[in-house]
């Protein structure tokens, strides 16, 4: 990041008293990445898996028969045909569905405080929990089920007001060739499978079923708000991204792929005519869908799997997801142990405000009743977010990094939160410095009760008589001052102009200022002395902007002037020698001005002048 300064003869002239306050930091941007010629979804697109903050995983299918977790088949290395019987046969073991529900799930979705729930459509022993037309495939449209559990799965979510989620699992433990897709180096596996030139054949019918059964999904059940990827690796080594070459899970598929997909259960490009991989099906016809990075491409937001509590940094400029199960293994476990509350606790405070939403999983048994005392757990997370749910949902982890083991911070609009851990000792508490903003409130979030509070001459605020033991794992103060928390972007919707446009394919000026990292102004050629102008209505007092490039790893010069009467220019900041190949580049200084022009005085070789998002602030950053 560059950051430049430029002296102006006006003064500043802080709100807040304390001339020494250090100014609120800055949430990061998030900017889309490309990969296998796709684009992560825009900020618009995933800020409503942001918001929610809580979702109810729900992992669910033949394994929960044996109640051995959902791994058994692989770890007791049972043969497809005799887990079959899990399904066919009549004993304590089998998986019936006969109190199957989905309703009841919703609704305990609605209790635990969830916003979205996301169900195993199919894990990696291949059972599908829908009719599949896939002629290989093992499914519940077969005898002696003969339902779809995906259908009324989505209806009841989506009737119960919740975003729809399916998790779906490419690997099968049916197919040998998973071990072997070459049919030239047989992987380890618990089944005593080895090479054989047959497996190739195999591992191409399992990739067709794949394709066949992600399209079913993505066209057969209404809008998907999330498909949750798991297990795109090959024989379980390796990473998801070392097996795109296999899955082929971008935007398009190589016509001289080694394992080509019938065109019978593939897809098209209804433009080009391509073959469209993975990605590129789902969006086509789930345009407003995110998913996970675990099927080979670089997906829309990170998943941080398992029950460790988050510790570290806030995770910024990308949307994180902290996923995790309270009984034991994912699927159903007989005699497993619960998560206390407080255990749960821990993970979802610790995830909060380190920006992450997190996916709570619980494990139907094998009827479809969740067990009775993890409900009773996650009704207990719902009574919380009943009482505090101000300070979780639709709120961003920050403005500043928590402590380990002690608080953390999580804010909105003009309140920011603080939350006490039960590592932290005491009644009192002194918050960073708020900048140049004033407090307005401060008050007991599970109560609304007011606070005693002073303000320092840092600009910390401190407040007394805070009661940890009404919920002590996580003692919840908010703080409400008299302007936003973060300093906000002034030129956000206001008039942008430029020298050209890149008009023909909608990179006008305005889309720099639109707020939104996804879209951007782009010149109209590669040549330098383009600029691009921001009218913010009035004359201002402006102490910085914060630019964000078209692209990383390339070398932007330029220089930011700023003017009161659009035609006497002054220069603001001038970094027309830096060599920074950043991205996003803030400079900071001090002036008076209506107009901020940034004109490009130098580019990198191929590059054009392009900017994704120019904010400006009239308050320190």
């Amino acid at each position: 990041m560059t950051v430049a300064a430029a002296v102006s003869p006006t003064p500043a002239t802080p709100a807040h008293a304390a001339s020494s306050s250090q100014p609120v930091p800055l949430l990061p941007l998030r900017i889309p990445k490309s990969d296998l010629d796709i684009e992560q979804q825009s900020d618009e697109k995933i800020q409503w898996l942001q918001d929610a903050r809580l979702g109810m995983f729900i992992h669910w299918g033949v394994y929960s028969g044996p109640a051995k977790g959902e791994w058994y088949m692989e770890n007791a290395a049972i043969t497809p045909e005799s887990y079959r019987k899990y399904v066919t046969e009549a004993n304590g073991e089998q998986f019936t569905a006969t109190a199957y529900n989905p309703a009841d799930w919703a609704q305990l979705a609605k209790d635990m405080g969830a916003k979205y729930a996301v169900l195993t459509a199919r894990h990696h022993d291949g059972f599908a929990l829908w009719p599949s037309t896939h002629p290989n495939a093992w499914h519940a449209g077969q005898a002696p089920l003969q339902r779809d559990f995906v259908g009324q799965y989505v209806t009841a979510v989506r009737d119960a007001g919740l975003r729809v989620g399916l998790y779906y699992s490419p690997l099968s433990w049916r197919y040998p060739g998973y071990y072997d897709v070459r049919g030239t180096n047989c992987l380890p596996n618990n089944w005593g499978y080895v090479t054989d030139p047959a497996h190739k054949e195999n591992a191409r019918i399992m990739k067709n079923e794949v394709y066949q059964q992600v399209k079913e999904l993505v066209t057969q059940y209404g809008k998907i708000d999330d498909l949750w990827w798991d297990g795109g690796w090959l024989g379980q080594t390796g990473t998801d991204a070392d097996a795109a070459f296999f899955w082929e899970p971008g935007k398009f598929r190589s016509s001289s792929n080694e394992w080509p997909v019938d065109s019978a259960y593939g897809d098209t490009d209804s433009v080009t005519g391509r073959p469209l991989g993975l990605t590129g099906m789902v969006r086509k016809h789930q345009p407003d869908i995110v998913t996970t990075l675990r099927s080979g491409w670089i997906g829309d937001f990170t998943s941080e799997e398992g029950g460790s509590v988050p510790s570290g940094a806030i995770r910024t400029g990308k949307l994180a997801e902290k996923c995790f199960t309270i009984g034991g293994a994912w699927g159903h476990t007989s005699g497993a142990s619960v998560m206390s509350f407080g255990e749960i606790m821990n993970v979802l405070v610790n995830a909060w405000v380190r920006n992450m939403t997190c996916l709570l999983n619980v494990g139907p048994d094998r009827t479809g009743a969740v067990p009775a005392d993890q409900a009773a757990a996650v009704r207990r997370v719902g009574s919380f977010l009943s009482t505090c749910g101000q300070a979780v949902y639709g709120t961003r982890g920050g403005p500043w990094q928590p402590v380990d083991g002690q608080y953390g911070f999580t804010y909105k609009d003009s309140t920011f939160y603080v939350h006490l851990l039960p590592g932290y000792s005491g009644t009192g508490f002194t918050t960073p410095s708020i900048g140049d903003a004033q407090v307005t409130r401060v008050f007991d979030v599970a109560t609304g009760a007011g606070l005693p509070y002073t303000v320092g001459a840092d600009g910390g605020v401190t407040v007394t008589g805070i009661n940890r033991t009404r919920i002590p794992e996580d003692s919840l103060v908010g703080v409400t001052l008299d302007r936003s928390v973060q300093p906000a972007d002034i030129a956000a919707g206001k008039t942008a102009t430029a020298g050209s446009e890149e008009t023909s394919k909608g990179n006008t000026a305005a889309k720099a200022v639109d707020g939104s990292t996804a879209t951007r102004w782009c010149a109209d050629n590669g040549n330098t002395g383009q600029w691009l102008k921001v009218d913010l209505g009035a004359e201002r007092s402006l102490t910085g902007t914060r630019i964000a490039w078209e692209s990383a790893a390339t070398n932007y010069r330029y220089r930011i002037e700023g003017s009161t009467d659009n035609a006497g220019w002054t220069t603001l900041a001038d970094l027309t020698a830096t060599t920074d190949t950043g991205q996003v580049h803030m400079s900071v200084f001090r002036a008076q001005a209506r107009y901020v022009r940034v004109t490009v005085t130098g580019l990198s070789s191929g590059a054009w002048a392009s900017i994704r998002s120019l904010e400006v602030y009239d308050r320190p950053v």
